[in-house]
């Protein structure tokens, strides 16, 4: 029995250290109503103070063009007075981040890392981890950007349509009859076993190329959540962005831009559906 109680103090202990808040209230950054600094500037650039305002260090948000609404922004974290810079992503996505509270937001990340406690900002981790090893997230992003960028010209070449039943049609169809688009098919199912939306694209011949899942989609053979994201009959997974604008009153497949995004990812990244079987004859 002391042992259970015991351990019910220690987990009680445990939550409420991590219970702590931060608000920013006129500039000033709280803990718990402490004031531990200060914060200037607006997204996406912020100045981040100790109490004494003798240090600061500069915090700006930073994207690829046309990210998704999954796609959260990272942090560059700048010394002023050398230049140096380098950046970090939000780590605890679900509980520190808000779009409607950037500066917050980063204070919160920055907390979590030990850069500013109860007593302020860390100087000396904060200049240890700007004149660290790179953490290359902007490389790695604008890298994926571009292979984004390619897709969609390709996919641009296929002059994709969709009609009301699903069939998928392109100008590279590769069919007999010459005058004959098609190349594939599209479903939604709403809802799905897991209670979300789900498209699935076949070929020509039947076969299931990839599933779509708006969230957390679970596949076979796959062991992390499908979010506004397609698992091909291969198993790579590509994100295709959610978009419910074409049908704001009634719904019609063809003007499902969440459809066609499907098919210009799957294309682009060279999924060209059609007849394999037609295609070897």
């Amino acid at each position: 029995m002391k042992k259970n109680i015991l351990t019910l103090l220690i987990v009680l202990i445990s939550t409420c250290s991590f219970a702590q808040k931060i608000k920013i209230d006129k500039g000033e950054i709280k803990l718990d109503e402490k004031t531990i600094g200060y914060i200037e500037g607006k997204k996406p650039i912020f100045k981040i103070y100790n109490l004494d305002k003798s240090y600061y260090v500069t915090a700006e948000l930073k994207s690829v063009p046309n990210d998704t609404s999954m796609d959260l922004p990272w942090i560059e974290l700048k010394d002023e007075a050398t230049g140096k810079s380098n950046e970090l992503e939000f780590k605890n996505k679900s509980r520190k981040f808000s779009a409607f509270n950037y500066d917050r937001s980063i204070i919160y990340e920055l907390f979590d890392r030990n850069y500013i406690t109860a007593e302020g900002l860390v100087k000396e981790a904060i200049e240890s981890f700007i004149n660290g090893p790179s953490a290359g997230i902007a490389a790695k992003k604008m890298g994926v950007q571009g292979d984004i960028d390619k897709a969609n010209s390709l996919a641009d070449t296929y002059q994709l349509a969709i009609d009301d039943t699903g069939v998928i049609y392109s100008v590279k169809a590769k069919n007999q009859d010459p005058d004959d688009k098609k190349i594939g098919y599209i479903k939604m199912t709403s809802p799905s076993t897991n209670g979300e939306l789900k498209y699935e694209v076949t070929d020509l011949d039947g076969y299931l190329i990839a599933t779509w899942f708006a969230k957390a989609g679970m596949v076979s053979g796959y062991d992390k959540f499908l979010n506004q994201e397609l698992i091909t009959f291969d198993k790579k997974v590509l994100k295709a962005t959610f978009d419910n604008r074409g049908n704001p009153i009634g719904y019609k497949m063809s003007k499902d831009i969440t459809a066609m995004n499907i098919a210009r990812v799957l294309v682009g990244n060279g999924y060209t559906l059609g007849s394999p079987s037609l295609e070897k004859k």
